[in-house]
């Protein structure tokens, strides 16, 4: 199997290791470009991640010639697995569920198979939090109750749990039953605000347990102000605004097989259709002249198309140069960014008896931690999410104070580290889109819009599942159907595909 330059790991006896391990999105060779040089395509297609594997897949599968450009040595952008002593760590996006209508359509198209990350069985069945106030054991199933209890008074900024003001999920903005000012009012909260509304109403545990609990979530800074509150809303109307079934959605069910296996795929689906690609290739300036896009790359090539649709996340799109400019708008989204640089980090702990624990920490990298399986060796594998903490480290460099963060929740014989930095990856520049105060109402539908021939597709600016793999599917999905609509009509009014030179 091919290996991938990303990924860190780290045990005791060797320290930190960067990349070289198996995956299974790697691809070589890197490049497979039968058309000649200044051949136009029907689209190019920036990043190689599933909104832009989605787009390509279904556009060469509908006949269209399609180039797609990804940096990285492998597909699956946010979402891939590495293989290592036997097992499968998902480095990015891992769980789905079928209340994902995109995913779901994938996983059964490809016949692949679920597990579950939870199994009660282990000794350590039991819940660990340290926040501040309290630092005991409990049940899961007290702790289960304490954070249904905060959540609830979380959401329930309107008296319904968000169901008055987000009804539908997928119609945030535009909904007729829906005051649009009431929106923006509860848009310009920052997780803070409303925290400080219910403070009185929590203890000082279940305040450090809702706390943890918010900035895992929205991997925003510490005091919870950079993160904006009407993303909560959004994550608890996906759910069927049903808060005991957070856990089952989010974090419980992964793709036996790896999330690699599904994007490998979804990229060979495409390649059987003529898909050409060239991986390892840096986008530094997309321009359009006339019904012509070019790409120009970091190493000197210019690629041509008549329609582009650019996958880059939010966060990185300032790193590539737009001809003509962007709208003051847009630009201004883009110069905000979202606020999500998240820690995720996996642990394996000697022997099985943590696979069937949690907890909460708070203040820590690491902030909601769980039991994720076992390894070929009867080890537990842990998987733990925190907050943006770059003001104290960049892991990479202190892999260590990991360790430490683990510890926090309680003593742990830790074998080993691993975790990729989405905060230092220039193809991310932070993690799953989380948005900051009053972003959503101001810049969401802008972000949408294509820009001339140039369409936008990716997970940061979809309807409902934004920070999952099943968001990237449905932008690479519209985007696509969208495009293939659009080369159809200019066929018929006498633009024609043929390949052409200039």
């Amino acid at each position: 199997m091919a290996t991938t330059k990303d990924a860190y790991m780290w045990t005791p006896q060797d320290g930190l290791r960067h990349g070289g391990f198996a995956c299974e999105g790697a691809v070589t060779p890197p490049q497979n470009m039968k058309s000649p040089q200044g051949t136009v395509y029907d689209v190019l297609i920036v990043g190689a991640g599933y909104a832009g594997l989605a787009a390509a897949r279904d556009l060469t599968n509908a006949g269209r010639s399609v180039l797609l450009i990804e940096g990285r040595d492998r597909v699956g952008g946010r979402s891939y697995t590495i293989e290592h002593d036997g097992y499968k760590w998902e480095m990015g996006g891992t769980w789905i569920f079928h209340t994902q209508p995109y995913t779901h359509r994938e996983v059964m198209r490809y016949k692949m198979d679920l597990i579950r990350s939870r199994d009660p069985s282990h000794k350590n069945n039991y819940y660990s939090i340290n926040v501040p106030g309290s630092k005991r054991n409990l049940s899961h199933e007290e702790a289960g109750q304490i954070l249904a209890k905060v959540w609830k008074l979380f959401v329930n900024v309107d008296g319904a749990e968000g169901k008055n003001v987000c009804p539908l999920p997928y119609q945030q903005e535009g909904n007729a039953w829906v005051d649009s000012e009431v929106v923006k009012k509860i848009d310009a909260y920052s997780c803070y605000d409303r925290f400080q509304e219910i403070k009185h109403l929590l203890n000082e545990e279940e305040q450090g347990m809702l706390t943890a609990m918010i900035i895992n979530l929205a991997g925003g800074k510490p005091d919870m102000k950079n993160s904006g509150y009407w993303d909560m809303i959004r994550s608890h109307a996906i759910n069927g605004h049903q808060m005991d079934l957070m856990d089952e959605i989010w974090v419980n069910y992964k793709m036996k097989e790896g999330s690699s296996h599904l994007s490998r795929q979804i990229f060979n689906d495409a390649v059987e259709c003529g898909l050409q690609y060239t991986f390892k290739t840096h986008v530094s300036r997309i321009e359009q002249k006339t019904n012509v896009a070019q790409i120009f790359t970091r190493d000197g090539r210019v690629f041509k198309g008549r329609k582009v649709i650019c996958t880059a996340p939010l966060n990185t799109l300032k790193s590539i140069k737009f001809d003509p400019p962007f709208s003051k708008l847009r630009q201004e989204a883009i110069t905000a960014g979202h606020t999500n640089f998240m820690t995720k980090c996996h642990a394996v702990v000697k022997g099985p008896d943590f696979a069937s624990w949690a907890g909460a920490s708070h203040p820590s990298p690491i902030n909601v931690a769980f039991g994720d399986g076992l390894t070929p060796e009867g080890d537990a594998h842990l998987t733990g999410f925190g907050c943006d903490w770059r003001d104290h480290y960049v892991l990479e460099e202190a892999p260590e104070k990991l360790v430490e963060a683990w510890n926090k929740f309680q003593p742990m014989d830790i074998k080993t580290i691993a975790f990729h930095n989405w905060n230092t990856d220039e193809y991310t520049q932070g993690g799953p889109c989380f948005m900051p105060p009053k972003f959503m109402t101001t810049y969401m539908e802008e972000l949408r819009k294509p820009h001339g021939n140039i369409h936008f597709a990716n997970a940061d600016w979809a309807q409902a599942w934004r920070n999952f793999i099943d968001g990237a599917l449905e932008q690479g999905t519209l985007n696509g159907i969208e495009v293939l609509r659009q080369l159809r009509q200019e066929d018929k009014s006498g633009i024609r595909k043929t390949e052409y030179h200039l």
